[in-house]
């Protein structure tokens, strides 16, 4: 009588539970790529999002910046009118206490 581990029913069962343990290991590690990748997923539209927030805010700083300048030049120009007409109020002053 041949040994119940090698009769054909055995190895045959054996064979395909070993399949089937093969399977499930692949099912798993299918699954857990798919959430990986379903987690990377939400992780780029999250940094695509915040990129987009950010160049805009980098935009409106710009734009501000580019803003304060112009105010900056405008002031610049006044003080320099200021102190053109302060000097020659002095020059004039000078001139009338010399006399």
């Amino acid at each position: 009588m041949p040994e119940p581990q090698s009769h054909p029913l055995y190895v045959a069962t054996r064979r395909l539970v070993s399949a089937l343990d093969r399977l499930e290991n692949n099912l798993k590690q299918v699954s857990v790529s798919m959430d990986r990748d379903v987690h990377q997923e939400q992780q780029m539209v999250y940094f695509e999002r915040e990129n987009a927030s950010l160049k805009q805010e980098r935009e409106n700083l710009n734009a501000a910046i580019a803003q304060l300048q112009y105010q900056y030049n405008d002031l610049h120009k006044v003080a320099s009118t200021i102190y053109g007409k302060l000097d020659d109020s002095i020059r004039r002053l000078s001139l009338i206490i010399e006399e």
